[in-house]
């Protein structure tokens, strides 16, 4: 098998339970053994909420995404990188990947600066959305070296400016700008489901593939909803950046990215231009 360049992204609520951190770290560990180039970032949404209303700090969203105030930022920072990140990368180092912690502004790998107030849909007016960023360029040289070194990123997605300030980024749109600056062969999204289906009571209804120009027509018709919204409309844009497949896998397999890069049959949503 060719060695392919993959990025695999991991969703916060995928690495709650130690049973399935130890699953996606197993398969991770497959796709390396398999001689790819690896990378991974992850996400911690559920646990910054669950951790702010455990301090009594309420989260706030606004046309679907997280507003970070100074107080919010601080439990991303515990929730993402102290947490979510920490727990990931015992399990990689528990079963034996050659895993580096980092955040995606280490060595000046991602640069950013804090978002302006913006339109968003569903508001009336910009909307402030506080210490959250914008990426502003990236550059592969912390990658390469890891990569040569046969070592696993894993990514958080608190971004630092250049003045030093902390921002929040969202995970997946992370793992659009790393695409958009680097040769990557195939990206997955391991969710907390299998994919995409026309209604999530029938399991007969899952859409094995699609192309990105049937995405606004499922949003449309009611049939995309919530956050996968948003996770189609990232994976669209990475498709249109070159990436030949993106993928969205769930947990119900023992190695849903290694099974699909070896060309295994499995339950998996495919987009593709």
């Amino acid at each position: 098998m060719k060695r392919r360049n993959v990025l695999v992204k991991i969703g916060g609520a995928t690495l709650i339970q130690p049973a399935d951190r130890a699953l996606i770290a197993r398969d991770l560990k497959a796709v390396a053994a398999q001689g790819h180039n690896l990378c991974v970032v992850h996400g911690g949404g559920p646990q910054a909420t669950a951790l702010a209303r455990q301090l009594g700090h309420e989260p706030t969203f606004r046309g679907g995404r997280r507003v970070t105030d100074a107080a919010m930022l601080d439990i991303v920072k515990m929730a993402l990188v102290g947490e979510a990140g920490t727990n990931l990368l015992a399990a990689c180092l528990g079963e034996g990947v050659q895993a580096v912690g980092l955040s995606a502004s280490s060595g000046r790998w991602v640069t950013a600066k804090r978002r302006p107030p913006r339109l968003v849909a569903g508001e009336s007016e910009a909307v402030d959305f506080g210490y959250v960023a914008d990426v502003e360029s990236v550059h592969p040289k912390l990658l390469q070296t890891l990569w040569a070194g046969d070592f696993v990123p894993v990514l958080s997605s608190v971004v630092i400016d250049d003045a030093g300030q902390p921002l929040n980024l969202n995970a997946d749109t992370l793992v659009r700008s790393l695409c958009e600056a680097m040769p990557f062969d195939d990206v997955f999204f391991v969710a907390d489901v299998p994919g995409v289906f026309e209604d999530l009571a029938r399991p007969e209804s899952h859409i094995p593939s699609l192309r990105t120009d049937q995405v606004p027509e499922l949003i449309e018709a009611g049939v995309v909803q919530g956050g996968m919204i948003a996770k189609l409309t990232e994976m669209t844009r990475i498709v249109g950046a070159g990436v030949a497949s993106v993928w969205i896998v769930g947990l119900h397999e023992d190695a849903p990215v290694s099974s699909a890069l070896s060309g295994q049959a499995g339950l998996r949503t495919q987009l593709s231009a």
